[in-house]
């Protein structure tokens, strides 16, 4: 873990999980952010709307030069092999967009991946992952990415950003 504790990606994460947690203090009446035994089992927030996840913007490949909102990585297996993201404890799972969050029921997310992406369907490269499986090399996770589009047509709710939040 601290080999990556302290790169970009990281602290960029940390940064779109402080900026939700101020938008949280708004939107529920109860809220905190997790201890770190919760967030091993991948949870950021507990709050009176459920357990939350927040996921940043992210890019398709590591060379892309900027994040983006039309495909979403999903984590089935973590890089140890172990249950993934996807069926962490969290109820509700917040994508990070550029002007808003995307929330949607954790179990939801898991079922339309299951049925979107056809994980046997191994590639070899993050950019052809699209409803395909994806292992990174030396490691044991299972990764696909989906649609942004395929999340906004089953049941979610969308937070604006504050206009002074918005990470350029």
């Amino acid at each position: 873990m601290s080999k990556w504790i302290q790169d970009a990606s990281w602290k960029r994460g940390q940064g779109v999980e402080a900026m939700f947690g101020n938008l949280l203090s708004y939107k529920a009446e109860e809220a905190r952010a997790a201890d770190l035994q919760e967030q091993f089992s991948h949870v950021d927030y507990i709050t009176d709307l459920g357990k939350i996840d927040v996921k940043a913007r992210k890019r398709v490949n590591r060379s892309d030069e900027s994040a983006q909102d039309e495909l979403v990585w999903l984590e089935f297996k973590n890089v140890q092999g172990k249950v993934g993201w996807l069926y962490g404890k969290a109820d509700i799972i917040a994508f990070e967009r550029w002007k808003d969050f995307v929330l949607v029921s954790r179990e939801l997310l898991a079922e339309l991946g299951e049925n979107l992406c056809d994980l046997e369907d191994l590639v070899d490269r993050g950019a052809n992952a699209l409803y395909k499986g994806y292992t990174r090399k030396g490691r044991h996770d299972l990764l696909s990415i989906i649609k942004m589009s395929d999340i906004l047509g089953i049941e979610h709710d969308i937070w604006e950003k504050d206009v002074d939040t918005i990470i350029h």
